[in-house]
């Protein structure tokens, strides 16, 4: 009975340290990402059976989000991330950067290989195609609180012992469609941290302000791209 406080002041001391040393796998989700980018071009690019002619004024951009509902990706592009995109894109059309946009639907797609990509975009009618992929991972460590109490059902139900961190990634890549040539490339990122009672915190939550975090800052980044590829067309 004599080892209790020590024992209990061992946790308290030891726990804090355990919270403050968690890192985020940045460098796993690049690679990730990195190799599908590569899985995205290795196929021979397909000569379209008419050379579009080039377009008078601003170009037409499709958009492309990759499917990411399986293995290292952990989270679904949502409604509201494709309405984030389309209102996106209206706000470069009102600034005379593109034409119009649209996506390119997963019904259309043949493959999901640049040429196929580029195949199906050329059928929209594009001229810049932007592809969209990203990935998350989910980090979950306890506190002192955690530690002394997660292993009670009153603990895990009702205290604030548990912190769930999440990071997304994601990363796009613009191409001209007419020319098959990719233009640019850019990344971003966001993270969302909660701190709750370990059987009722929700990491969907997390996922879901970290993508959107990370997509917005995506779309920043993207406006000169845009106006670029755009000046060049």
């Amino acid at each position: 009975m004599q080892l209790h406080p020590y024992i209990l002041l061992a946790l308290f001391l030891f726990a804090p340290g355990c919270a403050s040393n968690q890192m985020q796998p940045i460098d796993s989700l690049q690679q990730i990402l990195k190799n599908e980018q590569a899985q995205l071009v290795e196929a021979p690019l397909s000569a379209p059976a008419a050379p579009p002619s080039r377009r008078q004024g601003p170009p037409k951009l499709g958009l492309y989000v990759m499917p990411t509902g399986f293995l290292h990706h952990a989270f679904e592009w949502t409604d509201t991330d494709r309405e984030a995109l389309r209102t996106w894109t209206t706000g470069l059309q009102q600034e005379g950067l593109i034409s119009g946009g649209s996506f390119l639907h997963l019904s259309s797609v043949k493959g999901n290989h640049w040429a196929q990509l580029r195949e199906s975009a050329l059928r929209y009618g594009a001229d810049l195609l932007l592809i969209i992929n990203g990935t998350t991972a989910v980090n979950h460590y306890s506190n002192y609180k955690g530690t002394l109490l997660d292993w009670t059902i009153l603990g895990s139900y009702y205290v604030d012992g548990t912190h769930s961190e999440a990071l997304c990634l994601v990363r796009s890549t613009l191409w001209d469609v007419r020319q098959g040539t990719q233009l640019a490339e850019e990344e971003a990122q966001g993270t969302s941290t909660a701190v709750g009672p370990r059987a009722r915190i929700e990491d969907q939550a997390q996922v879901t302000e970290a993508r959107q975090q990370a997509l917005a800052q995506l779309m920043k980044t993207l406006h000169d791209d845009i106006a670029r590829a755009g000046k060049e067309h």
